[in-house]
């Protein structure tokens, strides 16, 4: 078992072992400024041609669920406001580690997709303010998980061989075998790269919900759009367990079966139509 101190320092300079783009660096300063505008945040993204259409790309993808398309960064950022753009900007270099990986990792990734739809649905008919911001919870909800694997390979090949023989939950063979977990990995990350607490509370603690936490309404919401995913087997979540649901996450729902039925079919119809692709 891992230290947890080494595990976090490690984590913690994960911007050079990712090798994130130094454009990538220049905006995420610029965004957590609070100085500069929309228009020169946008421009800046403009420079790098790969990055605007990643973004682009992110923000037209289901599970934001726009009726019209986003044609361009301002837009973007006026729609989904500065936090959410700036995860967009990070989270589009973690898209490249994510396709060079096997299919265990993109499996998580349909499963986070599938998720950040669902949580954005189930926050729309709750009427929970930023939808938006909730969806991409649900997108980073797993991104811990990610970082394991490429951080630490021959621990994240011991957490899958756990898993195998014990046929438990991913998250207890991590324990076991790093002596952290992905929800910890993923808030130290997101701290690491400055974002608000209302993106990382839910990624945090989306695994293990109290109801007096910080931002516990959104939390509940990827909680239950996370365990309803893995029911129904949307990707792979890296082990075939469902965990238990959190009454309390569910009960701040205030959502009925009917609610939970129209969303999941709506889900289903997206993944139809080619959510993954």
């Amino acid at each position: 078992m891992r230290d947890r101190a080494v595990v976090r320092a490690r984590v913690e300079g994960i911007t050079k072992i990712l090798t994130i783009p130094t454009i990538v660096g220049r905006i995420t300063t610029m965004v957590s400024s609070g100085t500069v505008s929309a228009g020169e945040i946008a421009d800046e993204i403009g420079k790098d041609q790969i990055l605007a259409a990643k973004v682009l790309k992110l923000v037209n993808s289901g599970f934001y669920g726009f009726r019209q398309p986003i044609s361009t960064i301002t837009h973007a950022m006026v729609l989904l406001g500065n936090d959410v753009v700036k995860t967009l900007v990070l989270t589009s270099s973690v898209l490249d580690i994510v396709s060079a990986m096997n299919e265990h990792i993109k499996g998580l990734w349909e499963h986070s997709i599938g998720t950040a739809r669902l949580a954005g649905t189930l926050a729309q008919k709750t009427e929970a303010k930023n939808p938006e911001e909730i969806a991409l919870c649900g997108l980073l909800h797993d991104i811990g998980k990610v970082i394991i694997a490429q951080t630490f390979p021959e621990e994240h090949a011991e957490i899958r061989r756990t898993v195998s023989a014990r046929n438990c939950l991913q998250i207890e063979a991590e324990q076991a075998v790093l002596g952290v977990t992905h929800p910890e990995v993923g808030m130290w990350l997101l701290k690491k790269w400055s974002l608000p607490a209302s993106l990382v509370n839910p990624v945090a603690y989306h695994s293990n919900f109290h109801p007096r936490r910080d931002f516990a309404d959104r939390t509940a919401i990827v909680h239950v759009a996370d365990i309803l995913c893995r029911a129904k087997g949307v990707g792979y979540a890296g082990d075939h367990r469902i965990p238990a649901l959190n009454r309390d996450a569910w009960a701040m729902l205030r959502l009925d079966m009917d609610d939970i039925a129209e969303a999941m079919a709506n889900l289903e119809d997206e993944i139809r139509s080619g959510l993954f692709a």
